[in-house]
């Protein structure tokens, strides 16, 4: 009996010992988005693997911390997980996501302002490397330009860049007759014209031009265009647009409803008109369905050849086209758009940026309120150190690298011509002034490109929307348009 207490006792120690490990250990959850390591699979031999051996160092070197990945389900929209998960407060201590979305969800108070950690070294990047006397030399100026709100906080850390663009089908244009030399550095059109007249030739052989998707839960590949025409068309008014003493930039919330409030921008103008007339011109060699169709719908379009171009988010589908297309393929930027196309652009030398520094990794309040912001940074200051992100990139080029004195993989380097365009000063549609607008922006396009409505009703419902969200942005925000003069 008494030997039975003595054994019961020492596993009760022994367990308590354990237990208060287990308490003093602390935990991260970090979701890294499309870096998130699996299994191969047949479709997939070389998928993202390298985040699990970047965690295995980071806690062989810090006893007590483990790493936890957190794979978003991909049966949900990544806004409804957010939502989910930051409102039973189970959210991952580290998350990527877009910019726009950080912009819109700010006032949830979701996120930690990362502007004094930004303004030290940081301890994983090489003496004498960008960042290592100040962590925000590692990254250029542009990037956090482009991701700081409108509050002057910065809460993203952006290691990548997105690249948009055309892939085309080779084989497929060379049969129809079609010139496959560039015409200029970044695209194989001159001019939207251009463009425009070569899908036309395309149409009459027989061809389906253009896959892309402008269904409501991926609405992105038409969200490209949308900013990259309207800020073409809008080139001369857009400067008037601008807090004071801005350069050129993408415009902020502010701005958009400001201009739109003081009836410097509005959809019964000229130009407004004459952007819908280029959208409808292009409409037409959008492939049947679009209306409706994922994009990886679109995707098995383009590598059945059945169509010979795809709109896609090629930084991150290079790979897998390399690995499915049977056939050779190249990879084109929008052209810009000019004075042939439209007499508002006469002043526009050049096409616009779409992607580029769209989303980046954002610490959030969980941090905060379990008493590890400390730890949190120093994780997210390791694994997005040029050392650590430069394998992180090479074992899965899904995205361009933004880091100073860092190599792009091989197979994404034709995508840097198109980050070295201006950024298009009109986002897409959501962020220009909130999530409700942008979804009845789009609502009111795909209606008139389907023919539900004629022009003369877009323009008027456009107006009502617009005048509308701009005046519930600027109440909600208790925003000043002073800055901008009729």
């Amino acid at each position: 009996m008494q030997k039975s207490f003595f054994v019961t006792l020492i596993m009760l120690l022994v367990l308590s010992s354990f237990t208060a490990v287990a308490q003093d250990e602390i935990v991260i959850q970090v979701a890294p988005g499309i870096y998130y390591p699996t299994e191969p699979t047949e479709d997939n031999q070389n998928p993202p693997t390298f985040f699990n051996e970047l965690v295995a160092e980071y806690e062989a070197a810090n006893p007590g911390v483990r790493i936890e990945l957190i794979e978003i389900p991909d049966n949900i929209s990544s806004d409804q997980w957010r939502s989910t998960v930051f409102q039973g407060q189970n959210e991952p201590h580290i998350l990527n996501n877009n910019y726009i979305r950080v912009w819109q969800e700010e006032s949830n108070d979701w996120y930690v302002p990362l502007n004094e950690y930004i303004e030290q070294p940081n301890p994983y990047i090489p003496e004498g490397t960008p960042g290592s006397e100040v962590w925000q030399d590692s990254i250029p100026e542009v990037v956090w330009n482009t991701t700081l709100h409108s509050s002057g906080n910065q809460y993203l850390v952006t290691v990548d860049a997105v690249a948009v663009g055309f892939f085309y089908n080779k084989d497929l244009l060379a049969e129809v007759g079609m010139d496959l030399e560039f015409d200029i550095d970044y695209s194989l059109w001159a001019d939207w014209e251009t463009m425009i007249a070569e899908m036309a030739m395309v149409a009459e052989a027989g061809y389906e031009p253009l896959a892309l998707s402008m269904s409501t839960a991926t609405p992105f590949n038409y969200n490209w265009f949308d900013g990259v025409s309207l800020t073409s068309l809008y080139i001369d008014d857009i400067e008037s647009w601008w807090e004071p003493d801005a350069e050129w930039h993408a415009l902020n919330q502010r701005e958009f409803a400001c201009a739109i409030d003081n009836g410097l921008l509005n959809a019964t103008d000229e130009k407004f008109s004459d952007w819908i007339d280029l959208l409808s011109a292009f409409e037409p060699y959008w492939v049947d369905g679009y209306a409706t169709a994922t994009p990886d719908e679109a995707y098995r379009l383009f590598i059945n050849g059945e169509v010979p171009f795809l709109l896609s988010n090629a930084a991150n589908d290079t790979i897998r086209v390399t690995r499915d297309a049977g056939f050779e393929w190249g990879i084109s930027y929008f052209p810009p758009i000019t004075e042939t196309t439209s007499q508002f652009a006469a002043n526009n030398e050049s096409s616009y940026l779409v992607g580029g520094f769209t989303a980046g990794y954002v610490m959030t309040d969980r941090a905060r309120r379990e008493g590890v912001e400390e730890q949190v940074v120093d994780f997210l200051q390791f694994m997005t150190a040029q050392p650590q992100w430069s394998r992180v990139v090479t074992d899965a080029p899904l995205s361009v690298p933004t880091l100073a004195e860092m190599d792009v993989p091989e197979a994404l380097q034709p995508l840097t011509a198109f980050l070295e365009l201006p950024i298009r000063a009109l986002k897409d549609p959501d962020p220009r002034l909130s999530r409700r607008y942008g979804e009845d922006h789009r609502r009111l396009m795909q209606e008139y490109f389907t023919g539900q409505i004629d022009k003369d009703t877009l323009i008027a419902e456009q107006d009502r929307l617009m005048t509308r969200e701009a005046r519930v942005v600027i109440a909600e925000n208790e925003y000043t348009c002073d800055f901008q003069m009729e």
